[in-house]
């Protein structure tokens, strides 16, 4: 019982965090700064957990 709360913390806090990491990456782009570091870090980021929810996806973890 307690590693299904762990996993289920751990995802919300993935999808927390992807979204809060595109909420920042569209302030960086209305500011003209999308060629920076810092947005490219960002971007790196999203996409990173982007991976980590379309695998929990593809084996049914969680809502498509």
């Amino acid at each position: 019982m307690e590693r299904l709360e762990n996993f289920e913390r751990a995802l919300k806090d993935i999808q927390n965090e992807y979204d809060t990491l595109g909420k920042e990456l569209e302030k960086l782009r209305n500011e003209g700064k999308n060629k920076t570091t810092k947005f490219r870090e960002l971007l790196s980021k999203k996409l990173v957990y982007s991976m980590i929810i379309n695998i929990f996806k593809r084996y049914d973890l969680i809502d498509k």
